[in-house]
């Protein structure tokens, strides 16, 4: 019986000076580019919750989770993943600390998107109109 997809879920949280929070890879495949932070959907957990715990442990951060942006396919000979992205917002501080999953975590400018080197999805992700209204954004994609 042929392996199923796993499941994931992604955070694009966004501070008060309007910046969006991504996370530099730490582990193979994807090391070292750059992603929302999130992960993998456990066994009876719910989306949100999922949402709230992979956040925590990745960059130590409290949230509460906001509307579904987009939904990404990533289907490679090695992976099939299906990622749920969602808006979320910090609750309390917003001081970043990444765990061993991330080589870093900051804040960048809607503006700068294309000045990073990306992961699998997040080209899909960046040309979603939902998701393009939710950055502000106006021009192409990276």
């Amino acid at each position: 019986m042929p392996a199923s997809p796993k499941i994931g879920v992604a955070a694009a949280i966004l501070n008060h000076q309007g910046e969006l929070l991504i996370v530099q890879r730490g582990h193979p495949p994807e090391q070292g580019l750059w992603a929302l932070p999130g992960g993998r959907v456990e066994w009876g957990e719910s989306l949100a919750g999922a949402l709230c715990r992979e956040i925590s442990e990745e960059v130590h951060l409290h949230i509460a989770p906001g509307p579904l942006l987009h939904v990404a396919e990533i289907v490679t000979p090695t992976v099939h993943f299906i990622v749920l992205d969602y808006a979320a917002t910090v609750i309390g501080q917003e001081s970043l600390r990444p765990d061993s999953d991330a080589l870093s975590a900051c804040w960048i400018s809607p503006q700068d998107i294309g000045s990073r080197d990306w992961a699998a999805g997040m080209n899909q992700f960046f040309a979603s109109k939902a998701v393009r209204d939710y950055l502000c954004l106006s021009t192409t994609p990276p």
